[in-house]
């Protein structure tokens, strides 16, 4: 029960904290280095509002950096 409950909130938490992503940004926008990638530390710099569990739960490989498939499927 715990471990469906904990799904559950973070699952939650990943769509509250996208409705606040859900402003104008985008990949190109967000990659300052254009190495290809989004960092947690590039999105904060742009100003960007992104809750760092959402940012961890969409990056899929766990490598700490988004790719433009894993940026995209954060719900806008």
């Amino acid at each position: 029960m715990k471990k469906s409950m904990s799904a559950v909130l973070a699952f939650g938490a990943l769509f509250v904290s996208s409705a606040a992503f859900a402003q104008a940004v985008d990949f190109a926008t967000l990659d300052a280095n254009q190495d290809g990638f989004v960092t947690y530390e590039e999105i904060q710099a742009a100003g960007a509002t992104l809750a760092e569990e959402t940012y961890k739960a969409a990056d899929g490989n766990q490598d700490g950096m988004l790719d433009e498939a894993e940026f995209s499927a954060i719900p806008q």
